[in-house]
């Protein structure tokens, strides 16, 4: 997939390919750290590709050596104004239901705020050159926005504090192992393993992959016994009878190709 560039705004790239839309931070002279403007234009980002008709997955990843260093400390000291849109850091920490599935490109540094962009998206692919880190705790702050909430879901309690309560840094295989990284490439290879990923994902039912997404996520929290039992995911259900369920099996019956209404 080639892309184009279909919004060029001031902080970040979107690119669109077919059913794959791109999203590039674009502040490389401060490795892409955010301040309250790239903040706000990213919630409009995530916001216009909710929205958009037959798009089936993102890939967030970051321009030069660094996907995302955290919140611009530097502008903060400069301007005294310290904001995040309120959809979260980037405009994407603080959605639970965001209705597409994102897989984050870690081409470098992860940190702070940029760790938790990666946490919040659905798999996490990195360049063997990645370091994730939450080192928050450093500068006299707390990682708020997904670090303490979504990283101990993810490794567990124990694994989780060796990273908060340090500030320590992992590589990526080491984020492989823990299990926050799906898959690491060397880094010349980054793009291209995001966008196989992304296609895996896009040749699905979008109405499975929605009820996949939901019911997973949602059954974290729930007793076994509440989780197994599907009344208690109405989309569960509207999958099961859905015109995509029976195009499934035609076209699986059929040898071909199924062609996809979301419905």
């Amino acid at each position: 997939m080639s892309g184009s560039v279909d919004i060029e705004r001031h902080f970040c790239r979107l690119e669109t390919d077919g059913v794959v839309a791109v999203v590039t931070l674009n502040r490389p002279e401060r490795r892409n750290a955010l301040h309250p403007a790239a903040h706000h234009e990213l919630d409009t980002v995530f916001d216009t590709l909710a929205n958009r008709e037959g798009l089936r997955c993102i890939i967030l990843t970051g321009e030069g050596d660094a996907f995302c260093s955290g919140y611009d400390l530097r502008d903060n000291l400069e301007t005294g104004v310290m904001e995040i849109a309120a959809s979260g850091f980037g405009g994407l920490t603080g959605r639970t239901d965001y209705p597409l599935p994102i897989v984050a490109a870690v081409n470098g540094v992860c940190i702070g705020g940029g760790f938790e962009m990666a946490l919040a998206c659905d798999i996490v692919i990195a360049a063997d050159t990645a370091r994730f880190a939450l080192p928050e705790a450093k500068v006299g702050w707390s990682p708020l926005a997904g670090g303490l909430q979504r990283l101990p879901r993810i490794v567990g309690e124990k694994q989780a504090l060796a990273m908060v309560l340090t500030g320590r840094a992992v590589d990526a295989a080491e984020g492989y192992r823990l299990g926050f990284v799906s898959e690491v490439t060397p880094a010349a290879s980054l793009m291209e393993t995001a966008r196989r990923w992304a296609g895996e994902i896009a040749v699905c039912a979008p109405l499975a992959i929605r009820c996949n997404r939901e019911v997973l996520r949602a059954s974290l929290d729930m007793p076994l016994a509440d989780a197994l039992d599907i009344a208690n995911f109405p989309i569960a259900l509207t999958v099961m009878e859905s015109e995509d369920g029976t195009e499934g099996k035609r076209a699986f019956t059929e040898k071909r190709a199924p062609v996809w209404k979301g419905r």
